[in-house]
């Protein structure tokens, strides 16, 4: 559970230097005000991506005691379930039309950012369980 912790604590500073860069870019573009007519506020989108990946971090960790062959398959598993939690957020949003465009961009550039963080707490998990291995 260290190991999970130690995940976790590096995805919280990552999210507060992604969110202040990304809050500091509209305001210096004044697109401040877009958020107010947006389908969810910044913050929320942060806070959503955070949540689920905590959920990927400790289902990955966990799983790597245990079961450390399964990991691949337990990552690939609960990224699926991330992916259509975000569909569902996210799908009354989807309509065409450019008032939502800001929204959507936005929602994707903080989706990868968390699916990056995702993917490499699975590469450190499965590098170490196979150099136990060894």
């Amino acid at each position: 559970m260290d190991k999970a912790l130690k995940f976790v604590f590096q995805l919280i500073i990552i999210s507060a230097v992604a969110f202040g860069l990304h809050f500091l870019i509209h305001s210096i573009t004044k697109d401040l005000y877009l958020w107010d007519s947006a389908y969810m506020h910044l913050w929320q989108i942060y806070a959503l991506q955070l949540l689920l990946s905590v959920v990927v971090i400790l289902a990955v960790v966990g799983i790597s005691k245990s079961l450390p062959q399964h990991v691949g398959y337990v990552f690939l598993g609960v990224l699926t379930l991330k992916l259509v939690a975000n569909y569902l957020i996210i799908n009354s949003a989807l309509v065409p039309g450019t008032e939502h465009d800001f929204f959507k961009h936005n929602f994707l550039i903080v989706f990868f950012v968390y699916m990056f963080f995702d993917v490499y707490v699975t590469y450190c998990v499965l590098n170490q369980s196979y150099s136990t291995k060894k």
